[in-house]
């Protein structure tokens, strides 16, 4: 058969080197210049290509038993193989693998060398205008050139990286597929208000918990990162998702988030210190809190 492939980013790649066989002829058409650029920019440019732990929970989606069906300990131990067999060694820091050489670049070089080897066809600036089928064949237009092919795969990835409008939707699209509406998720949350620039910089460990229309949904303990538009870190990445939605659809998204999670009876402490230190609440608070923050706390709450 006459593959083509839509992208040459890991996923069009990878892709490719599996098609590829002797009875199979593979293309892959990238739009930019380069091939895989979203690997180098994956785990601050060291690529966490895999995890120890894949356990279903941490998947977020409407549907779960499609996921299970796939996120199986077989599957795992083939893509984990995998990795092993194109020559990627890992070093692995908690439950996270990285090539041993902590550079996504290995990652990138490895995975293109693989499909040049099977002799993979990688045409670079390929701007795809149009994907037609017609009886039991696709033809591709690109760049106002044709190609045809018996099987056609889109691997373009999402929004996630380039501005512009995503070309695999709208081929998706037109071949007569639904797309699910696309929304954020594992981003920094923006939050209303004008105070935010008085912590911003500052870092905690806290508790988060998210509320859509006051019913708790999820909680999460990390490192939160408070900047001068809202709230970020993984904690609040892990709670984005849910945010997202919720507001696509109009409804109303709080982030209760405690600052002392270790501490049960934050009212018995501060009237504890009361007695023993003074009643000022800016040093009730001091050696507690980051500075900034016990004024953005008190300023708020018209306290100062």
């Amino acid at each position: 058969m006459n593959i083509v492939i839509i992208g040459a980013g890991a996923s069009g790649i990878v892709s490719a080197i599996f098609a590829k066989n002797e009875n199979n002829n593979v293309t892959i058409l990238e739009r930019y210049d380069k091939t895989a650029k979203k690997i180098l920019v994956t785990g601050n440019g060291r690529c966490n290509y895999w995890n120890e732990d894949f356990n279903n929970d941490h998947f977020y989606s409407h549907n779960l038993e499609f996921i299970k069906e796939f996120n199986t300990l077989e599957n795992k131990e083939n893509v984990s193989n995998f990795f092993k067999s194109i020559g990627i060694i890992p070093t692995i820091k908690n439950g996270y693998y990285y090539p041993m050489s902590k550079e996504a670049s290995s990652i990138r070089n490895i995975l293109i060398n693989t499909a040049m080897i099977k002799a993979v066809d990688i045409i670079l600036d390929a701007d795809v205008k149009e994907i037609k089928k017609e009886n039991d064949k696709f033809i591709i237009n690109y760049n106002n050139q044709f190609i045809t092919a018996d099987k056609v795969i889109i691997a373009t990835g999402s929004n996630a990286y380039y501005k512009e409008e995503n070309l695999g939707y709208k081929l998706c699209q037109s071949l007569g597929h639904n797309i699910i509406k696309v929304m954020p998720s594992l981003v920094q949350l923006t939050g209303v208000g004008n105070y935010f620039k008085d912590w911003s910089g500052v870092r905690s460990n806290v508790n988060v918990k998210i509320f859509v229309d006051n019913e708790i949904k999820k909680d999460e303990d990390g490192e939160i990162m408070l900047t001068d538009y809202g709230v970020s870190g993984i904690c609040v990445f892990n709670l984005s998702g849910i945010a997202n939605r919720a507001i696509n659809e109009n409804k109303k998204v709080e982030l209760r988030i405690n600052f002392l999670p270790e501490i049960d009876n934050i009212k018995e402490l501060i009237e504890d210190r009361s007695s023993n230190i003074c009643d000022d609440l800016d040093w009730l608070l001091e050696g507690l809190l980051n500075h900034k923050l016990i004024y953005t706390i008190l300023n708020k709450n018209n306290l100062i």
